[in-house]
């Protein structure tokens, strides 16, 4: 019996030898908002999101420009190389002729329908449904994030629960070795004991192997990839926001208030509303006015004088004398009347109301799915907050049975079976009841998060 006790005591100190610690020593430590932000900066989603920003702002600048004029330039140059008839000299001869000719145009669009006031508008919308689009896509991180984060965070109890139900194994068994050599009790509480440890020893092997594997898609969202899970550990960190009494009713107005996903709805909705506004707008004529300047030069111009010795003769204009007296100027306006255009105007504007009524039919569903996500969270918390209160009162019950238990135990008058079972039961309410505690937080995070309580990214 001795020697088969010594076998148990040298079986629990290579089972705490040899088993991984938790935490690991040396390990980091990352808060909930470190986390996020190391999200935030890596999320690719986050990115695409966040590209959209600078061309919908240079569309914007666009639209403000489509009230000036147009402005254009252009050149050219062609050189004739061949023979051709010359009066002068009355005879065909190789000719090398130059042409060049340049001008500046300007093109100022005064009516169209309005379509550039409702471009202007659209454009703006445009900017802040993008605005709204990255708020929209933050939150999505945001409420995933936090639901692998609390899982690492209950990974995280049940792993020192585990370590401290070993502990008291351990201890029971060191106890039960003592009553042994006193003839108190029998060997088959020993072999008990060391059993139980092992099943302990296969459970804790087994949650730390799921808890790295946690860490590892944290890490991961971090964009942290070449970290060890072993080396870093995470802890909330943060402050849970107050919800104090909050009713249903409230929390459902204060997210219809808050969630992205309505805002970028609503943007969405006007956009497509000046959309159709400038589908429309094709059935007004347009009015423009125009004015252009130009010039040009030819190498075959020259005056023409008689000389007593050699007859007619031709002097070529200079280039900037040509230049200069060639300039022509002209200033039109332009009325186009869209009479018929083989109903393209119709099916645009067909497709810019089909366009609105999407962008309405999207706004209800949206509103649908918040009031939907905000009563699921508002019953978790409920529940989370609920569960806590109940095991609180169980612990502080088992709490006291167990204190009676333990008495009678070291006085002798229960048994040892008694004295464990009460032991695992209280041990086991204290595990729950911390796992309540975060899964409130975390339930009440998310709740904060819905209605704008909770706003890390």
């Amino acid at each position: 019996m001795k020697d088969s006790k010594i076998f148990f005591l040298w079986g629990l100190v290579w089972a705490q030898v040899h088993l991984p610690p938790f935490p690991s020593e040396g390990a980091r430590f990352i808060s909930l908002p470190d986390f996020l932000r190391a999200v935030q900066q890596n999320a690719p989603s986050l990115r695409q999101a966040a590209l959209n920003l600078r061309p919908t702002r240079w569309e914007w600048y666009q639209a403000q420009a489509n009230f000036l004029p147009t402005l254009s330039m252009s050149a050219s140059v062609t050189q004739n190389y061949g023979t051709t008839f010359d009066p002068f000299a009355f005879d065909r001869v190789q000719q090398t002729t130059t042409f060049s000719s340049g001008s500046i145009s300007a093109n100022w669009i005064l009516f169209s329908g309005f379509a550039n006031h409702y471009l202007l508008r659209q454009a703006k919308v445009n900017v802040a449904l993008s605005h709204a689009s990255l708020r929209r896509v933050q939150a999505d991180i945001l409420a995933q994030a936090l639901m692998q984060f609390s899982q690492v965070l209950v990974d995280s109890v049940v792993l020192v629960s585990a370590r401290q139900r070993m502990e008291r194994v351990g201890d029971q068994l060191a106890r039960v070795s003592v009553q042994i050599r006193a003839g108190q009790a029998l060997l088959v509480d020993s072999l008990s004991l060391a059993a139980q440890l092992a099943r302990e020893e296969a459970q804790y092997i087994t949650l730390y192997n799921r808890h790295r594997e946690n860490k590892l898609v944290l890490l991961q969202l971090m964009g942290a990839d070449t970290l060890s899970p072993d080396s870093v550990e995470f802890f909330l960190g943060v402050s849970v926001p107050e919800l104090g009494e909050m009713s249903e009713e409230e929390a459902i107005r204060s997210a219809l208030v808050f969630a992205p996903e309505l805002e970028e709805a609503r943007w969405r909705e006007l956009l497509q509303s000046y959309a159709l506004r400038v589908a429309r707008a094709g059935y007004f004529p347009t009015l423009s006015m125009g004015a252009s300047i130009q010039t040009n030069y030819s190498s075959n111009a020259g005056n023409i004088r008689f000389d007593p010795v050699l007859g007619i003769v031709r002097e070529p204009l200079s280039f900037e004398r040509q230049i200069r007296e060639n300039i022509n100027q002209s200033v039109f306006f332009s009325l186009s009347v869209p009479l018929f255009r083989q109903f393209r105007q119709r099916a645009q504007v067909v497709r810019a109301e089909a366009n609105f009524q999407s962008a309405q039919l999207q706004s209800l569903l949206q509103r649908q799915q918040v009031i939907r996500r905000t009563q699921q969270a508002y019953l978790a918390w409920k529940n989370a907050v609920a569960q806590e209160m109940a095991l609180r009162r169980s612990v502080e019950a088992t709490l006291r049975a167990f204190q009676q238990v333990q008495l009678q135990y070291e006085a002798g008058r229960v048994a040892y079976w008694t004295y464990r079972e009460a032991l695992l039961t209280f041990t086991q309410t204290q595990m729950e009841l911390i796992q309540a505690r975060i899964e409130r937080d975390l339930r009440a995070l998310l709740l904060g998060a819905y209605i704008g309580k909770f706003q890390d990214l």
